[in-house]
């Protein structure tokens, strides 16, 4: 499974933007955890591509644990790393 340092192989900058955007996010009351929502951004700046799925450290494991649907999201998606 792909974590944020095998995705910063492509882009070494993935980290900072993703801190950077879901404190935008969080600020303005959407959704921090929306992968699609993280993936499109970083497409819209002209990073790399990260996948379709997200990376297993994108969220903490205890939050996985309280929320299964966001887990059942994106459960069925093929990691490209």
């Amino acid at each position: 499974m792909a974590t944020f340092d095998t995705l910063a192989q492509a882009n070494p900058n993935i980290r900072s933007q993703y801190d950077e955007w879901r404190e935008q996010r969080s600020g303005s009351g959407e959704d921090s955890t929306d992968w699609d929502a993280f993936r499109d951004h970083l497409l819209a700046v002209g990073s790399a591509d990260p996948g379709m799925a997200p990376p297993d450290d994108f969220v903490g494991e205890e939050w996985k644990a309280e929320n299964p649907d966001w887990v059942a999201r994106y459960a069925d998606r093929q990691t490209d790393v």
